[in-house]
């Protein structure tokens, strides 16, 4: 393959924030922008235009500039992806259309109004050698297109079963109706999007096992990629510590915020019962998006975006992941493990993750059991040790973001 061979690269993600964000989905966005240019390829990009930027060149030159000084990476961006939202139509009526067919969605008719469908047009006029469609949406704007060279599509969530756990969770009424109704569409826009897919990327084995089956492709066509983050030597050392439980996620992610809520509700008046002196650090952005009971808890603290996330973790004590919706996997509970950090989660918080249960991760799903699993491990320092070390030689093992971006970059050299 040419050293000049270029891969088109779609994603929805606003890239001109770069150094304000720790968001999983950036993570492992970053990880599938290195594994391309490790393959070779120069990288041409297409992404969302921030709304309150009006200068398109202005915009694409900051977006340039802000993935060489905050992930190293050369690329040239060639669209910025506009919406427009349908203000006429009554929402309802919206909703409605989108769980008759995928391309009558609300997001899908903002985006072909909007002119992404051109504008992707457009960047395959130039003959890329290789596609990456970041996403769902992205890959549904690229499903269309008479003539696709090889593409890789990231899955990282498979929506259907997103949905559906979000449905499980809202109350009846007609939110709850509509989210069941959109879940045919959402699996028929998947499936078209795997088919016409050259290789479909998931996070776990699991996923790519239900996609195989359930669209009926061959299973080499669907390829586990796990989120990966940059090994290092296990910090955990702590024999004294004071009982400090730390949650790490952005806020304004509905299952980051509900699993907050649920923790705060039913699960730290437990743990407060039997350790008064306990302290829960909320940490990331919008943290004021948690539905909190008022008044605050005692020893809960939201503590908003943090720089520098070593210095919290080298106060908390226990991690935990309390979330009950959602896909994919938490690449925090990557990052705890790779610090070596004794975790509590939920079965679904966990998901994907191939951590031992008990051995390597406390897995918990009712109130009860989760607070006596976080006041088990700062009540025995040498248990919650063990725990993490072990958890920090599997995490080395299987989830080295350097590892996990070479075997892709020669999956997406193999595929031109």
């Amino acid at each position: 393959m040419s050293k000049a061979a270029r891969c088109l690269v779609v994603t929805g993600l606003r890239l001109d924030r770069l150094g304000q964000t720790r968001h999983g989905i950036y993570q492992r966005f970053r990880m599938l922008l290195d594994a391309a240019a490790q393959a070779g390829f120069a990288l041409d990009v297409v992404c969302a235009r921030p709304p309150e930027c009006a200068d398109d060149v202005a915009t694409s030159a900051h977006i340039e500039q802000e993935l060489a000084s905050h992930w190293h990476i050369e690329a040239r961006v060639q669209a910025l992806l506009r919406t427009q939202p349908d203000r006429r139509t009554p929402y309802l009526l919206q909703q409605l259309l989108g769980c008759l067919s995928p391309v009558l969605s609300i997001g899908y008719r903002a985006a072909v109004a909007g002119g992404q469908v051109v504008a992707v047009t457009d960047a395959l006029k130039q003959r890329p050698a290789l596609v990456l469609a970041h996403r769902l949406p992205s890959m549904s704007l690229l499903s269309g297109q008479a003539d696709l060279p090889p593409t890789f599509f990231d899955m990282d969530d498979v929506e259907h079963v997103v949905a559906r756990r979000r449905a499980a969770q809202l109350p009846a009424g007609r939110e709850k109706w509509i989210t069941q109704a959109g879940i045919w569409a959402i699996k028929k826009m998947e499936s078209r999007a795997v088919r016409r897919a050259h290789r479909t990327l998931v996070c776990a084995d699991d996923d790519a096992r239900l996609l195989s089956r359930l669209v009926g492709v061959p299973p080499e066509r669907v390829m586990t990629v796990p989120n990966g983050v940059a090994a290092g030597p296990s910090r955990y050392q702590k024999t004294d510590v004071a009982p400090v439980f730390l949650m790490v996620g952005i806020y304004s992610y509905e299952p980051n915020a509900e699993g907050a809520a649920f923790f705060v509700r039913e699960v730290w008046p437990r743990v407060q019962a039997t350790r008064p002196d306990a302290q829960l650090w909320l940490v990331g952005s919008a943290g004021d998006t948690i539905p909190m009971p008022s008044p605050m808890p005692p020893g809960v603290k939201v503590m908003g975006f943090v720089d520098d996330l070593d210095a919290v973790y080298a106060e908390a004590a226990v991690v935990v992941c309390p979330i009950l919706t959602g896909g994919g996997t938490r690449v925090k509970l990557i990052e705890a493990a790779m610090r070596g950090m004794p975790i509590v989660s939920t079965t679904i918080g966990a998901e994907g993750l191939a951590l031992a249960p008990e051995s390597e991760i406390l897995l918990r799903d009712d109130p009860a059991a989760l607070a006596e699993a976080c006041l088990a491990l700062v009540s025995d320092p040498s248990r919650a040790r063990a725990l993490g070390e072990r958890a920090f030689r599997s995490a080395q093992a299987l989830y080295d973001r350097q590892r996990i971006a070479s075997r892709l970059a020669e999956a997406m050299r193999s595929a031109v």
